[in-house]
């Protein structure tokens, strides 16, 4: 008699399990939006240029469903959601390739509660508490920076891989500057950490909405020769991920032990 024990798999499709499963939720806009051809490269971009006429463009999203956009600022949302969340697959890849990803939403209250989410204060200390989600700041806290309050999207992002150890939060402790902290690879490195130091999300380029900005120090550069400005026609939002700053922090990590989690 045999016994199956690995479901519906092809050969070499198995995972370890021995897996570490992390969360991030920040304020920095990410999705799945498959977005990815820059303006000048469009079929109707030449149409644009000499008319000023937007050529509705349609994407398949990353749910399968086709995605209008109607308008360049459209666009270009959806483009820099996808590329913040590239930078974020390729930054976590340095140090542990995931082997599964999920992109979720979070708006208004709490969940099950009519209590609106205040991103810096309150409700949101005990929302992300309960994740035992943290910041990075030199004594970490589960809120966002003093500069971000309530009408906020939060953008949850939950990562599973085979290399354990690698971005291993370990203790609480790990996420302060004040609290010696594990730095080696032996038992792993903080992904709130310094991008230039250490390659943690700390201080890694963002890109900010084009319509309207979710980030508050986001700023449209000068620079004629910055890559998206001329591949996509206009000054790009931008700014960086930050887990450090006690009035600029969007983005806060968690290790945990599932993939998704209700309600985050």
């Amino acid at each position: 008699m045999t016994d199956k024990v690995n479901g519906a798999v092809n050969a070499g499709e198995f995972l370890t399990g021995n897996m570490d499963f992390f969360t991030v939720v920040t304020l920095v806009p990410v999705g799945v939006t498959n977005v990815t051809t820059p303006v000048v490269d469009l079929l109707g971009y030449q149409t644009y240029v000499n008319t000023g006429v937007w050529t509705r463009v349609n994407v398949i999203d990353g749910t399968g469903a086709s995605q209008p956009y109607d308008n360049l600022n459209a666009y270009l949302d959806a483009f820099y959601k996808q590329l913040n969340l590239n930078n974020l697959l390729a930054t976590f890849g340095g140090r542990a390739n995931p082997v599964a990803v999920s992109v979720n939403t979070l708006t208004g209250s709490i969940p099950g509660t009519s209590t609106p989410i205040n991103a810096s204060t309150g409700s949101a200390s005990t929302l992300f508490a309960y994740y035992n989600l943290y910041n990075n700041i030199a004594t970490p806290t589960q809120v966002f920076g003093s500069n971000y309050t309530t009408g906020k999207t939060f953008y949850t992002i939950h990562l599973a891989t085979e290399h354990t150890l690698l971005w291993t939060a370990g203790l609480n402790a790990n996420f302060s500057t004040t609290v010696a902290a594990d730095e080696t690879n032996l038992n792993g490195y903080k992904l709130l950490a310094d991008n230039a130091t250490y390659g943690g999300l700390d201080g890694l380029v963002a890109y900010d909405l084009q319509s309207s900005q979710a980030l508050d120090d986001s700023a449209q550069g000068s620079d004629t020769t910055n890559y998206y400005y001329v591949k996509n026609g206009v000054q790009p939002y931008v700014s960086t991920w930050n887990a450090s700053s006690s009035t600029e922090t969007n983005t806060l990590a968690a290790q945990g032990y599932v993939l998704n989690v209700k309600g985050v």
